[in-house]
């Protein structure tokens, strides 16, 4: 685990005058807490009056946070991707940035290190997926934990309602991909099992929404009363954030499926990584049978929800 020593404190933007003086305006100036939509034009035109009296273009997104945040990315040989991802995390007013590298062929290790920001945890041998998410969580304290992979660049503009919907007592915020599918009968089988699980959550709500896709969100509360060592099955943690009283929701739509990096392993039909997710959603499964029993599964599929999800309404 490394970080520069000499770290320039203004590199860091939630310490910025521009991210300070815009909470303190926030404030002032707004009794309520804004929606996300609000929030985002108020920091919008506060960065252009900012810039323009400072005579130069601000890239930070300031935000009305009360809480600390952090984000976590797992990357395996991202050199094409990683610096301009990294530089999107930047421009938010996190704490921490930590990224988890595994099994890097390429330049991966050094373009992290040109990021003083940055803590890197190193593994030369590959992780098993979703491993990095939870060595990543154990290693902060912040309130708001944002999950990111190291393959795929979302402004942070698109990474920012996340971290805000936690702040605001949110404590799974997940990424609404349901306008992005195609009807129920054009899905996958893996999108299947994701409808299934929650629907025998009693989160027929939540669509095909999963802690599988990233970016998402965590609270630091869930994270340490759950244990980070849940999250290397993704599944199985939603499933106990649902039964436990967490509360879970989609929050905001980024179409990570154009972005995605196609790999051999996850391309075609029964891919690796599609296996893979089928095996964590039966191992959920397994864990909502063995807290509640057969019954578990009853009364959850109403005629209606199965409808629902079979007409793609």
């Amino acid at each position: 685990m490394e970080r520069e020593e000499a770290a320039d404190p203004e590199l860091f933007f939630y310490k910025s005058h521009l991210q300070q003086s815009f909470v303190k305006w926030m404030n002032t100036n707004i009794s309520a807490r804004p929606k996300y939509a609000l929030l985002k034009r108020l920091s919008e035109t506060y960065v252009q009056g900012y810039s323009k009296r400072g005579g130069s273009k601000k890239r930070g997104v300031p935000l009305l946070l009360n809480g600390s945040a952090a984000a976590v990315v797992c990357a395996s040989s991202e050199e094409d991707s990683l610096h301009e991802m990294l530089s999107e995390l930047e421009r938010l007013p996190l704490q921490e940035i930590i990224v988890v590298l595994n099994g890097c062929k390429d330049n991966s290790y050094k373009i992290t290190r040109s990021h003083p920001l940055v803590t890197v945890i190193y593994y030369p041998k590959l992780l098993g997926h979703d491993v990095g998410r939870s060595i990543g969580a154990r290693l902060t304290r912040a309130d708001a934990v944002l999950f990111c992979d190291g393959d795929m660049v979302i402004s942070a503009e698109h990474l920012a309602p996340f971290l805000y919907a936690v702040d605001g007592g949110c404590d799974a915020a997940l990424n609404d991909l349901n306008g992005f599918l195609p009807s129920f009968k054009h899905q996958d089988e893996v999108t299947h099992f994701k409808s299934f699980l929650n629907m025998v959550l009693g989160r027929s709500d939540l669509g095909a929404n999963s802690l599988t896709a990233v970016p998402h969100a965590l609270s630091g509360r869930l994270i340490r009363e759950m244990d980070a060592q849940h999250l290397i099955v993704p599944p199985k943690a939603q499933a106990l954030a649902v039964l436990k009283g967490y509360r879970v929701k989609a929050v905001y739509a980024v179409n990570v499926f154009s972005e995605n990096r196609k790999r051999e392993a996850n391309t075609g039909k029964g891919n690796a990584v599609a296996d893979m997710i089928i095996g964590d959603h039966a191992e959920a499964l397994e864990e909502i049978m063995g807290r509640r029993g057969i019954s578990g599964f009853k009364g959850s599929l109403s005629r209606k929800d199965v409808a629902m999800r079979r007409n793609a309404i």
